[in-house]
């Protein structure tokens, strides 16, 4: 495999159009500061490497809110603004690569005094942060307050006198200065209100991802499609170990066993759209409610296929309801249509789900974990094939499930546990 296995544009993408699944009220609103925070960097003249880490951020700002109620607007979200961040950053600390990010969105609600009252020593090392958290926080402020009714380019000069009021108290001088000229250019309003798509202008600059790296970056999706509840916390962490592992062991190359991994984390990305109250639920689902978790193979397999590279990766993920008996959803194919990847997801993610402990419940065991295993690969609904190899070597297949499961339960709690309790 050779080190561009995808590009960091489409990568972006996927997670900006994942994040919109959430809820409609703030469907642009993660575009709108993301464009505007990176035509504000650039106009701040930032480095390349400022840039890209300012766009990451910004898209990310508000991931805090996933934790949050159901439905709620921008500006609600805006009066929680420091807590979300404190949240969004400890979703992000001490994943791999993720910790410039983390380190951004703390400072994001941040007034620039507040930087400027620290000691010497923090401020020194703090600075980037700070500084690229100004220019978001100044971004994420314009967003909220366009108003949907008016033209755009009328209240261009309001939104600039909002941001000379604020400036060297909420926002840097820096981030101000550069957004009055940036905001002088009528299409940035044009793009801000219709077309907030940063990655148009800025895809050439995006380097291109290693699979291994992009096993690192989809963790952090699949963290922050499980961390909406406690329910899911560790859901797909475990997928994606006792998919790799079952992949290692059904004889499948490293590259292939790495993309299986990736299919894991990003398996359930289409939940996003399903109300944490269905999610949450202990009980049987209702007929409605059933339908409407039934849509979320669809835009999991919907966002992944617009990612480059992602062809068997989308399939292997959006198929993983699906039967050999054409019973499954929400495609209805059958077994010449699911090639063995997508055979194992379909193993692993109920292997996951049974055995993984729940609020509610505690994880099968072995031997009635298989009974239900074999069952359905007796009755032609699971591939026998994929079910013996896990009942082969179940322990170590399991122990790598509830290892990863462990570990992402653990980060969990210590994280969206600690800010819910404060």
């Amino acid at each position: 495999m050779t080190d561009s296995f995808t590009t960091m544009s489409s990568l972006l993408g996927a997670l900006a159009r994942a994040l919109n699944l959430i809820d409609p009220n703030v469907e642009n609103h993660h575009q709108q500061t993301a464009y505007l925070s990176f035509m504000i960097a650039r106009g701040a003249q930032f480095t390349d490497e400022e840039v890209e880490l300012t766009i990451y951020s910004a898209l990310l700002h508000d991931i805090g809110f996933i934790t949050g109620d159901e439905q709620k607007s921008v500006a609600e979200l805006e009066m929680e603004a420091v807590k979300l961040s404190r949240t969004g950053a400890s979703i992000l600390r001490g994943l791999a690569g993720a910790d410039p990010v983390s380190d951004v969105i703390l400072h994001c609600q941040c007034p620039w005094t507040d930087f400027l009252a620290l000691p010497d020593e923090i401020k020194e090392r703090e600075y980037q942060s700070a500084r690229i958290a100004s220019v978001i926080h100044l971004a994420d402020v314009i967003s909220t307050m366009i108003k949907p009714d008016e033209p755009i380019i009328h209240q261009r000069a309001f939104l600039r006198s909002v941001a000379v009021s604020m400036r060297d108290k909420e926002f840097s001088a820096e981030a101000v200065d550069a957004f009055l000229i940036i905001s002088e250019f009528e299409f940035i309003w044009m793009d801000l209100r219709y077309n907030p798509q940063f990655l148009t202008f800025f895809a050439g600059k995006l380097h291109d991802v290693s699979l291994d790296r992009t096993v690192e970056l989809t963790g952090l999706m699949s963290r922050i499609i499980d961390y909406r509840s406690s329910f899911t916390a560790m859901h797909s962490a475990g997928v994606a170990a006792s998919a790799e592992a079952m992949a290692r062991f059904s004889g499948m190359s490293e590259d292939e066993c790495k993309m299986m991994k990736i299919a894991g984390y990003l398996h359930d990305v289409g939940k996003l759209t399903t109300p944490r109250a269905i999610l949450e639920k202990p009980g049987k689902l209702t007929d409605e409610e059933f339908d409407r978790v039934k849509e979320h193979p669809y835009y999991t397999r919907l966002i992944l296929l617009d990612v480059k590279g992602f062809d068997k990766i989308a399939d292997w993920a959006g198929f993983h309801h699906e039967k050999l008996d054409g019973t499954g959803y929400p495609y209805h194919i059958g077994a010449d249509e699911l090639d063995l990847g997508s055979r194992i997801m379909a193993v692993a993610d109920i292997f996951s789900a049974i055995t993984e402990v729940r609020p509610y419940r505690t994880g099968m065991k072995k031997e009635q974990a298989m009974k239900l295993l074999n069952g359905d690969a007796a009755a032609g609904k699971l591939c026998s094939c994929v079910v013996d190899v896990l009942n082969e070597n179940y322990e170590e297949i399991d122990r790598a499930r509830e290892e990863a499961a462990r570990t992402e339960g653990a980060r969990y709690y210590a994280s969206i546990g600690t800010e819910k309790a404060k």
